[in-house]
């Protein structure tokens, strides 16, 4: 596949991101083709079963054309890296028309008006939880929704709506009228958002169905210059922001890490003797205090260690690591406040003081490498993340620390540690041994479904997360290995999709003829001829009571 030269973002574009927490691109494709591809996504919803789900690409394989769209791709590659990888899920997300029940003039900020039955479009404030795995909510830029909207969205439609800089909250209980974003979306539009950034869908009050496929994309290496069109070093706070809040050092700090630059440069060090002040800020409910307060700490340094340190620990012994009650909104992270912080099946959002030493960075690591030992798992598994954000230069010789953690008694540690080594992306023999482990055998006892939910069994995760941890290996080591080749090329055989479709790229990007082979292997024994799909049998033939006598007859058979 001949790929044109992708189109990259500018510093501006860059810092609104930044800021806000999305950005909004031009596909720049033909009218023709967003016409076309909202024609077929439109068909395949309303007449054919089952629902396409995550096969929605093979379905409708023009979305490729849009995956790979110079400005699409462009964006994607200036804000996760020129390693960046599509996630295996993607999904065709409705808005039927409400008729007659049509809703009154919705607010942006609307919390949860009535959506027409039939719609997949969630109407409620919610941050995403990665399918198929609880990952790690990250500050840094390491994961983006990529919302196509395949024609005109006005509001009447129900576009997809934004509360702006919520991907840096812990939970959405101080979200607020004035970050509340919505707008009409032309065709052919696409809205990269940040993964943990707050949306909704809007209900449809026009007289024909509202139509976005969404797409995960997935930061593979820890950035060490920018990857997009960088011209000025000194962050700039763009004078047109959606977000109510002012965060210049936390800002600065982002724009750092994307740059590959120290993290406080540019931004006044503060004196340690303020750090318990920061530290009070940072059990304040207001997130613009808390952020603040966050990323004033982290500038102290490696002065300020100690003291996190100590805050750090002061939150074991409440079992945190044990998730709450599925029927609680502490759950979803719907909180009354942003203190309480629990590990999830759905997600994990770390202590402010772990995030403040993960950015502090090499200082900070010794002692972080100490508390991988400690009794509690939630210190075990905040110190996993806190060196996995901190990235492979200064985590170096303990990288394989973290790893060890993948023997932790704890589910959730090995689950968190994963995702630390996702993020650091290099590790060695012994680590990627216990990866083969997971992804080659049943684990006795991993196979018991979370919250009565399949996809969510502790085996499923962990495969998972084991495949896009050697994922991120091979986008980080040019060295061969036999053994990341076979966990890889094991991996092919799970009944799970997700992983082997991630060991499907990573063999790619391994690039040796075994490698290849297998993948092609794989893949061949899937394919599908999505032209089957315009047959007559299957395109008009095929009547709505038919489909609904079909399923009739497939429910009564089981």
């Amino acid at each position: 596949m001949n790929l044109q030269t992708p189109i990259l973002l500018r510093d501006e574009q860059v810092q609104h991101y930044i800021a806000n927490g999305y950005i909004i691109v031009d596909s720049n494709l033909d009218p023709s083709f967003h016409t076309s591809v909202t024609e077929q996504v439109a068909y395949a919803l309303e007449n054919e079963i089952p629902h396409p789900g995550d096969n929605i690409v093979p379905r409708v394989p023009a979305l490729n054309v849009l995956c790979d769209a110079p400005t699409v791709r462009g964006a994607l590659i200036s804000l996760l890296g020129s390693q960046f990888a599509y996630l295996p899920h993607r999904f065709p997300h409705n808005s039927e028309p409400l008729g007659e029940n049509q809703a009154t003039k919705i607010a942006a900020f609307d919390g949860h008006p009535k959506m027409a039955k039939g719609s997949i479009s969630a109407s409620s404030w919610h941050q995403d939880g990665h399918a198929s795995c609880g990952r790690t909510r990250w500050h840094t830029f390491r994961a983006a929704n990529v919302f196509y909207f395949p024609h005109d969205t006005p509001l009447h439609m129900g576009p997809t709506r934004f509360l702006a800089g919520s991907h840096l909250y812990a939970t959405l209980h101080d979200v607020c009228a004035e970050q509340a974003v919505m707008q009409m979306i032309p065709a052919g539009s696409v809205v990269i958002a940040d993964f943990d950034l707050a949306h909704a869908g809007t209900p449809n009050n026009s007289n024909r169905g509202r139509y976005m496929v969404k797409f995960v994309a997935l930061r593979t290496e820890d950035p060490i210059a920018p990857t997009w069109d960088h011209q000025e070093p000194k962050w700039h706070t763009p004078a047109d922001l959606s977000t109510p809040h002012d965060l210049p050092v936390a800002w600065t700090s982002l724009w750092n890490w994307l740059r590959g630059a120290d993290r406080n440069e540019g931004s006044a060090v503060p004196d340690v003797q303020d750090l318990p002040r920061f530290l009070t800020g940072m059990r304040s409910a207001s997130q613009q205090e808390r952020l603040s307060s966050l990323y004033d700490a982290a500038a102290i340094g490696a002065p300020a260690v100690d003291g996190l340190i100590d805050a750090l620990l002061q939150t074991a012994g409440q079992d945190r690591h044990r998730s709450p009650d599925p029927k609680s909104k502490a759950h979803f992270g719907r909180s009354a406040n942003h203190l309480n912080r629990f590990f999830t099946e759905g997600q994990f959002t770390p202590e402010d003081v772990a995030i403040a030493l993960s950015v502090i960075g090499a200082p900070a690591v010794p002692r972080l490498v100490e508390l991988l030992r400690h009794e509690d798992p939630w210190i075990r598994l905040n110190s996993a993340y806190a060196l996995g954000d901190a990235g492979s230069k200064a985590v170096g010789v303990h990288i394989d620390d973290v790893g060890a953690l993948l023997n932790d008694p704890e589910g959730c540690v090995i689950r968190v540690a994963l995702d630390a080594l996702c993020a650091l992306g290099t590790f060695g023999p012994a680590t990627v041994k216990q990866l083969r482990r997971f992804l080659a055998k049943d684990i006795s006892g991993w196979d018991a479904t979370a919250d009565r939910e399949p996809r969510l069994a502790m085996l499923n995760q962990i495969r998972y997360l084991s495949s896009l941890a050697l994922l991120a290996w091979v986008s980080n080591t040019d060295s061969p290995s036999a053994e990341v080749q076979a966990a890889l090329i094991d991996t092919l055989d799970d009944e799970n999709g997700y992983p082997p479709l991630i060991a499907c790229l990573a063999l790619e990007r391994l690039g040796s003829v075994d490698a290849m082979r297998a993948a092609i292997r794989y893949l061949r024994a899937r394919c599908w001829d999505s032209a089957q799909n315009t047959r007559p049998a299957l395109s008009g033939a095929w009547t709505k009571a038919q489909r609904k006598a079909t399923l009739a007859r497939l429910t009564a058979s089981t």
